[in-house]
């Protein structure tokens, strides 16, 4: 089984301290925090009060009873979580020039930092926590290593595959993933995410495709035999990636889509994950 250690320089923490952090993000946040225990991270969707995407989190308990918050543009979610703050009894800072994230998969010793399995799914591994001065005494993997696992599984990578103040998250598999409650009470773009969940309205989805020819850039359009468009590619590495794709491709069998020259072939993935 090969292992890897890849650093993900596009992620970092915030800190949330005081007394008031579960009503504050209670009412911001997916997912019922409520369930975080320094034995139970979590991940959970920001939105925009229209439902939008705006970030994916990973919230984590420390041993001292703090929050950490792994998320892209850490300095833009401070401020917009700043906006929320009001009177309530709480502390935002800013961990990333102290701290950086990593993704590890396979048989790798853990260090004496801040470990967490990837709430999203097992076969994701886990999440490092560790200071930004230390140094690894195996090599450290490229970015691409870490996207062909998660591709394989059909997970998206924050804005990289999901739209900011665009994208549906049910569209994205985030219920899939566990970033979603739906029995805790109001949070901001419930409307929309409740709406969309009930009446059953997911025609498309972020589905993983093999890539038989030259590379597709991200962002083209996707035809099926007929010549229709029915997609758009989102992040590839070398002969896999993900896109954003109608359901209804595969009303009809085989399912073969077109970018140009190049073949992609789509499957739906996490269905049968434990």
């Amino acid at each position: 089984m090969k292992s890897f250690i890849t650093h993900l320089a596009h992620r970092s923490l915030l800190r949330l301290s005081g007394p008031d952090k579960i009503p504050f993000l209670q009412g911001l946040v997916t997912n019922d925090v409520t369930k975080i225990s320094y034995q139970h991270p979590l991940y959970a969707a920001f939105l925009t009060p229209q439902g939008k995407f705006l970030n994916d989190l990973f919230i984590i308990e420390t041993i001292d009873g703090d929050w950490l918050i792994d998320s892209e543009n850490a300095n833009d979610l401070l401020k917009r979580l700043s906006l929320y703050k009001l009177r309530s009894n709480i502390v935002l800072t800013d961990l990333k020039e102290t701290y950086s994230v990593y993704a590890v998969w396979g048989d790798v010793a853990p260090p004496k930092d801040i470990t967490i399995a990837d709430p999203r799914l097992p076969h994701l591994g886990q999440r490092w926590y560790v200071p930004s001065d230390v140094i690894f005494t195996m090599p450290l993997s490229p970015l691409e290593d870490y996207d062909r696992h998660r591709i394989l599984l059909g997970v998206g990578d924050g804005s990289r595959d999901v739209p900011v103040q665009k994208g549906v998250i049910l569209e994205h598999n985030f219920n899939e993933l566990g970033a979603i409650d739906w029995k805790k009470g109001c949070y901001m773009g419930q409307e929309l995410i409740a709406r969309t969940h009930y009446r059953g309205e997911i025609r498309k989805r972020l589905l993983p495709v093999k890539i038989e020819g030259p590379a597709v850039p991200y962002g083209a359009t996707i035809l099926d035999a007929q010549g229709e468009e029915v997609g758009e590619m989102r992040t590839s590495v070398n002969d896999h990636g993900l896109a954003m794709l109608r359901l209804s491709i595969f009303d009809t069998q085989p399912v073969e889509l077109k970018v140009g020259q190049t073949i992609l072939k789509p499957w739906i993935a996490l269905t049968n994950l434990p």
